[in-house]
């Protein structure tokens, strides 16, 4: 039997396709919420933009919502070429409160220190993948009106920003789908 493990998404890779482009299929588990952190677009990404990062620790009530998706050893793999592996960020161990209210053990991603620039902003493009996740999973208007009111800058690089927009066309199809049912 192959074992899972269970990846923590709370960024660019919350909606389910958006995480298949870059790893293949998996199961998503459940919605869940890291307690007593905040999610800050502070990271320095490749692209010198902000990409989504968690603060630990931060008030008792704050919240970072997010998506527990299974995955393989491989796939593991694979999102660290895409997230850690002199990127900026780096793995943490946690655990999240999931739908059931139970506490589920869980890896995710953290900029490390000397990664982190609170003056960055996202891409718009980097920004609707946030966006569209966090609709995806119908995560509470609240977190959802705090993650649409950051601001974002538009990308310079017009093919970067062009590859980013098929995908998320294809996100927003999903979403649009996922409400009409």
């Amino acid at each position: 039997m192959m074992r899972t493990l269970n990846y923590f998404a709370y960024g660019s890779n919350l909606h389910p396709l958006r995480l298949k482009a870059r790893i293949g299929d998996c199961q998503l588990y459940s919605v869940a919420q890291l307690e007593g952190a905040r999610l800050c677009f502070h990271k320095v990404g490749l692209d010198a933009s902000g990409k989504c990062d968690i603060e630990l620790p931060t008030q008792k009530d704050s919240t970072v919502w997010g998506a527990v998706y299974q995955i393989s050893q491989e796939q593991k793999i694979l999102l660290d070429q895409h997230e850690s592996l002199g990127k900026g960020y780096q793995i943490l161990k946690t655990k999240v409160r999931v739908a059931d209210q139970q506490y589920l053990r869980v890896f995710t991603y953290q900029a490390m220190t000397e990664f982190i620039d609170s003056r960055l902003q996202p891409y718009d493009w980097y920004h609707d993948y946030v966006t569209q996740g966090v609709s995806f999973h119908q995560f509470p208007a609240a977190y959802q009106a705090m993650i649409q009111a950051v601001k974002m800058i538009e990308d310079p690089d017009q093919a970067r920003s062009a590859r980013h927009q098929s995908l998320l066309k294809e996100l927003r199809k999903t979403i649009e789908a996922k409400l009409a049912d």
